[in-house]
């Protein structure tokens, strides 16, 4: 063992490795030193857990002084941000610690309030899209609000998508947004339903391009028509869709007696019924088919009750039919679906207010049951039995 260290030592192998090791050691503890600072600052100022205070300071090389942070707080402080949205604004974007008040963030503000944004509208605006704040502003961000408020056709819409999740900011214009409207115009999408489109799923404009072209192909080849309504909903469905999550509604479905072709026919009717979860789909066909009575090709014929919520209006406005039936208050044979397309207010009019003095219980039944009150399962049974 002697005679090999001095081989070692000969050969200069284990002083180069004793070397390396201790410069490593020493440069690692002057890292460690340096962001230690920024460490408990983030720790006593914001309350940050160690491990997120540790994460957020690998952001602030160039936080050299503290100061320069609380510069930026003071800052937006005078914006209206209270200390919950600045904690929430560090854990997101530490970098914004690091910005210039003057020279960078001033600028952005009084741009966005320019263009409409203050107080609360403002901050969640920043909240939701920190991503401005490393932005030019002329060059990427006021194009892109002046866009998404003429697609979306108002400031308001427009406002209530940014202070979304939608982090439609973050995007290019020239290479998603700009080529997928073009492409949906020469397609024949009209531009009242892109905006339509638009207005509930922002994000649709801001996929790849290639893909959304694919998905193009992928809806025609399914039957749906360009001038069908229910085109860009369909492209829509399938972008949020994956194909795994596709194929395995497609079995779950076939498991509970559709065939392909009724598939494919309540796909064409109505697409959006693929973003109901296998589980609520399964509980919703079981209650249709095995209580309400339905067919599985029924419901691939009226796919827009796979849409409703079961446990505040499939569930409650079945049960309230059955007991008109039971006693005889109800003179039409409503189809289910009609009965479950109606508006809440049109529904209570027709069905319960009118019907008050004869099944007096029935209503506040199913006023409880909508709002799913404790009380609505303890008499849910009685309506069952058409007691009321």
């Amino acid at each position: 063992m002697v005679l090999l260290l001095k081989k070692l030592f000969k050969s200069n192998i284990l002083y180069s490795y004793t070397f390396c090791f201790s410069t490593t050691i020493i440069h690692s503890k002057t890292i460690t030193k340096t962001q230690s600072i920024v460490v408990d600052y983030l720790l006593s100022r914001f309350g940050f857990s160690r491990e997120k205070a540790a994460w957020a300071s690998k952001h602030l090389d160039r936080l050299k002084f503290l100061e320069k942070a609380e510069t930026v707080l003071d800052f937006l402080k005078s914006y209206s941000f209270d200390d919950s949205q600045i904690k929430k604004l560090v854990s997101l974007y530490p970098k914004a610690l690091c910005c210039n008040v003057e020279r960078n963030l001033k600028p952005k503000f009084e741009g966005l309030q320019s263009l409409g944004f203050s107080g609360q509208e403002l901050v969640h605006l920043i909240l939701s899209n920190y991503m401005v704040l490393g932005c030019n502003f002329e060059r990427n961000v006021r194009p892109k609000i002046e866009f998404w408020e003429e697609i979306l056709g108002s400031f308001e819409l427009m406002s209530k998508s940014l202070r979304g999740k939608q982090c439609i900011l973050s995007f290019s214009l020239e290479q998603r947004a700009l080529p997928n409207l073009a492409f949906l115009r020469e397609f024949g999408v009209s531009n009242e339903r892109i905006t339509l489109i638009v207005q509930r799923h922002p994000r649709f404009l801001a996929q790849k391009p290639d893909e959304l072209k694919e998905l193009a192909e992928k809806v025609e080849g399914m039957g749906i028509r360009r001038d069908s309504r229910m085109f860009v909903w369909a492209l829509n469905t399938l972008r949020m869709v994956s194909k795994t999550k596709f194929d395995g509604k497609l079995e779950v479905l076939k498991s509970l007696g559709w065939s392909e072709a009724d598939f494919l026919l309540a796909f064409q009717k109505n697409p959006i019924f693929l973003t109901v979860s296998e589980t609520m789909l399964k509980k919703k066909i079981d209650f249709l088919v095995n209580e309400a009575g339905c067919k599985p090709s029924e419901l691939a014929q009226s796919p827009t009750l796979l849409m409703f919520s079961l446990e505040k209006r499939l569930i409650p406005r079945y049960h309230v039919m059955q007991v008109l039936k039971s006693k005889r208050l109800n003179n039409v044979n409503y189809s289910l679906l009609s009965t479950m397309s109606y508006s809440e207010k049109m529904f209570v009019k027709n069905f319960l207010l009118c019907r008050k003095k004869d099944a007096p219980e029935l209503y506040d039944w199913y006023i409880s049951s909508c709002k799913g009150s404790e009380h609505s399962h303890s008499v849910l049974k009685p309506v069952d039995k058409c007691v009321l």
